[in-house]
């Protein structure tokens, strides 16, 4: 079937860029002077490894069913694991994105910031992708699978030119977190009800 041929194409790629990301930033991890940029880049690096080990399990499973044709063959079981699976990297690769994103703001050379870049924009078009053949899938597949969660609602992100908006920034990790004030438990935070009792 083409679509589980152009997943695998997508997924495998992504393996390659994964592998080329952890090569990056290990050592920023490795030359870390204080933990709070270890600990960043570190849980980066382990979401990625754990997506790597899912990925050397999907990719060859779905070269075989590409190669064979065997999508048929497969029980409602089998067949509701295997999208469950395709859906999980699908966030996957909305993760990925954005930590490919995020390390734009450390780099400050041109030749890894162009790498960077590129495979940012290479995984957002893949990720557009897999999102389209998920949704004919879940359509063709309906009463087997239905779970299309759509993980960029709300969030523009693809209208920026992160190459340029990281390249203004301030250095560091620090410059990528914004702190958002969130109210210690037992305490309530602000409501419009509570605004309203201000004036």
């Amino acid at each position: 079937m083409q679509d589980f041929s152009q997943l695998h194409a997508i997924f495998d790629r992504t393996r390659g860029y994964i592998d080329r990301f952890m090569g990056i930033i290990q050592p920023i991890i490795d030359a870390a002077q204080d933990e709070h940029t270890r600990l960043y880049y570190h849980h980066i690096l382990e979401e990625e490894e754990q997506r790597m080990g899912r990925l050397q399990e999907l990719v060859p499973h779905l070269e075989t069913l590409s190669a064979e044709k065997k999508t048929d063959q497969l029980s409602d079981r089998e067949l509701s694991q295997l999208l469950s699976d395709i859906n999980l990297e699908r966030f996957g690769l909305h993760n990925f994105r954005e930590h490919l994103e995020l390390s734009l703001y450390e780099f400050r050379d041109d030749e890894t910031r162009q790498t960077l870049d590129g495979m940012r924009e290479k995984t957002h078009a893949d990720y557009l992708q897999v999102k389209d053949i998920m949704a004919k899938l879940s359509e063709r597949f309906s009463d087997v699978y239905t779970d299309l969660t759509d993980h960029d609602e709300g969030h523009d992100v693809h209208q920026v030119d992160h190459l340029k908006a990281s390249a203004n920034a301030p250095q560091g990790v620090a410059s990528v977190i914004t702190h958002t004030a969130i109210p210690a438990p037992g305490k309530k935070g602000l409501t419009v009800g509570s605004l309203k009792g201000l004036k």
